[in-house]
């Protein structure tokens, strides 16, 4: 066999994902897409999130707000639909991780503990993981 390796496009990222989301739904059959957006009223999406449910455990994978658009609520608009998407459907529990020039305070105001650090990450930066109880 032989093979290549080369730089990804967001083809073949999307490929990756298709595929793992496959494999772990051979263990994990329970799993839904949470992925939303906000757009403005000319149709541009100015904040979204990539998130899923599997089982129990809910994961925000990314969460952005266009720069323009910052501190008028939307990332906290969507972190409350995805909670109660999640919670809706059974999960217990919402993770995700961020670093230190994105938002470690803005998830600890909404409630998300800090479970994990990595310090420094990158350049000065730690790398923070978070849990929210959904219960």
């Amino acid at each position: 066999m032989t093979y290549e390796i080369v730089h990804s496009g967001e083809q073949e990222v999307e490929e990756v994902h298709v595929g793992l989301r496959r494999y772990n739904r051979s263990f994990c059959p329970d799993v839904a897409d949470l992925s939303c957006c906000i757009k403005d009223g000319e149709g541009r999406c100015i904040a979204g999130t990539d998130s899923f449910r599997m089982g129990e455990m809910a994961s925000v994978d990314v969460l952005w707000v266009d720069e323009d658009h910052r501190g008028q609520g939307l990332g906290s608009a969507l972190l409350a639909h995805v909670e109660d998407q999640a919670r809706a459907q059974g999960a217990r529990r919402l993770e995700l991780n961020t670093l230190g020039f994105q938002a470690p305070g803005f998830y600890e105001k909404l409630g998300y503990r800090r479970f994990g650090a990595i310090e420094p990450a990158v350049g000065t930066y730690g790398h923070y993981f978070y849990v929210k109880d959904l219960t």
